[in-house]
């Protein structure tokens, strides 16, 4: 007999990715879970995040939202 033959398979697997430490998921949850996981390690970040002019035109557009409009001097006085 070998010594691959003896060892536990566990010993035997690659370093787990994922660790669930409480419930009692599916595989269909925990394939799903990785899918996620591994559709966000894969994409680069730099592409996702604006720089530059779009990074202003979101700051000034969001700060305008919060502001609101502009009133009239003569509203609320008689």
């Amino acid at each position: 007999m070998t010594g691959d033959r003896n060892m536990h398979p566990a010993a035997q697997a690659p370093a787990a990715a994922l660790s669930i430490t409480h419930g009692n998921p599916t595989d269909e949850e925990v394939a799903a879970l990785a899918a996620v996981v591994s559709a966000l390690a894969s994409q680069d970040s730099s592409a996702s995040m604006p720089s530059g002019t779009a990074l202003r035109r979101g700051r000034i557009r969001r700060r305008r939202e919060l502001a609101g409009a502009p009133l009239p001097w003569k509203v609320g006085r008689h």
